[in-house]
Formats: C-alpha cells, structure tokens, sequence
C-alpha cells in the first residue's frame, strides 16, 4: 500500500506566494518601462459619436514593444489608427499596433498615430476625464485618464 503524503501548508503558501510575485513582475513588462506623457481626448459636440484620444509614449525599455489595443468604458468600440496620403487625400486608417522602439518617444497626435473612439456613450465636455487602459504587445497593460480638452485648447497646446 502506497502512502499519499499531503503537501505542508506552508509549501502551499509559499508556492502561492511565489507565484502571485512572478505574475506581478510579468504584468509589468512593457507597460511598465512606457511613461504615458500629456494624455488627452478631443471635446466633441454632444450629437457627434467619434473622437480621438493622443498622448506621448516613452519606452525607456531597451528592446522594442508595440501598443497593440486600448479601451475606454467611454466608448463602445476602440482602434488604433493613422494618417496616411492617398492619391493626394488624407485618409484616416486603422493599424494592428503602433510600435514604441527602444528609448524612444513616439508621438500620438492630430494629423498622425492616435487612438480613435467610436460610439461615444455620452458627451465629452472640456475637463471630463476618460479613463484609458492601453496594451502592449507583451499583454501587459497600464491605466491612463485623459483629460477632454477643446479644439481651441489644443491649438494653443
């Protein structure tokens, strides 16, 4: 007969232990070496549906990572996007991922990479905060709030 010996409780919390510190280190990954500068979303009158959020991204890291999805309870549908010329049109285009090189900033901003919100589920004033939660190729993921800044206020920005 084969005696089953149950594992020490001790052994279980220090396994349990140990992987809780594990996960908690991977869910930084790239999201933690990206500083998030001046993050903000457009003002939009209230019968419009669609806006736009940018900000700067810092990737202090030494190896490449890329923004591969965000998300925001304001909206109901998310996408990463850019301008592109087209037959001597600029047009507006969906992307997969905005890549962040190493020791770089990349710049989100009109007329360039942003992030397009679409299906607004209420009005965006000026000085409303949106709350934004950006993901990175590596799965990890970092909360942002962008403030709602005017048209007027981000051509003096």
């Amino acid at each position: 007969m084969t005696s089953t010996k149950q594992p020490d409780w001790r052994q279980a919390v220090a396994l349990m232990l140990l992987l809780a510190l594990s996960a908690g280190v991977s869910a930084d990954g790239i999201a933690g070496k990206v500083s998030v500068i001046d993050p903000y979303v457009r003002a939009v009158p209230p019968v419009t549906k669609t806006s736009a959020a940018f900000m700067q991204l810092r990737n202090d890291n030494d190896t490449d990572g890329s923004l591969v999805r965000a998300e925001t309870p304001a909206a109901g549908a998310v996408e990463l996007h850019t301008h592109t010329m087209d037959e001597g049109v600029m047009r507006m285009r969906q992307i997969p991922q905005i890549s962040l090189p190493p020791n770089t900033t990349v710049f989100l901003e009109p007329g360039g990479l942003h992030v397009m919100l679409f299906d607004l589920k209420a009005p965006l004033s000026p000085g409303d905060e949106v709350p934004i939660t950006l993901t990175f190729s590596d799965g990890s993921s970092k909360a942002v709030t962008a403030e709602v800044r005017s048209v007027q206020g981000m051509m003096k920005h």
